[in-house]
């Protein structure tokens, strides 16, 4: 059997990703991993793992005055990550205490 039209392993893997929308989940997971980038390691550290589902981003935060001061952000937040990620993947970030 000849190949008319061989592609790279690469390509074959994104276009299955595509196809199976796993690549919205690893987007999600991409985003939730900015988390500590974004806002720093101290900050970081004071917060929850963020947890993201069909764009919404979780994120726990202990502290009373912390969580208000992240609620100011959150856009500039939200904006921020899905800026690094290229595409709009963040449509909400959400603290809980």
């Amino acid at each position: 059997m000849k190949r008319h039209n061989p592609e790279s392993i690469g390509d074959v893997l994104r276009q299955l990703l595509e196809e199976s929308s796993l690549q919205n989940r690893m987007d999600e997971l991409k985003a939730a991993g900015l988390w500590k980038h974004i806002v720093g390691e101290h900050l970081a550290a004071q917060c929850s793992v963020p947890l993201v589902k069909n764009g919404v981003m979780r994120v726990g935060v202990p502290n009373a005055s912390l969580r208000n001061e992240l609620l100011m952000s959150r856009t500039r937040l939200r904006s921020i990550i899905n800026r690094t990620i290229g595409k709009e993947i963040i449509t909400e970030i959400k603290f809980t205490s």
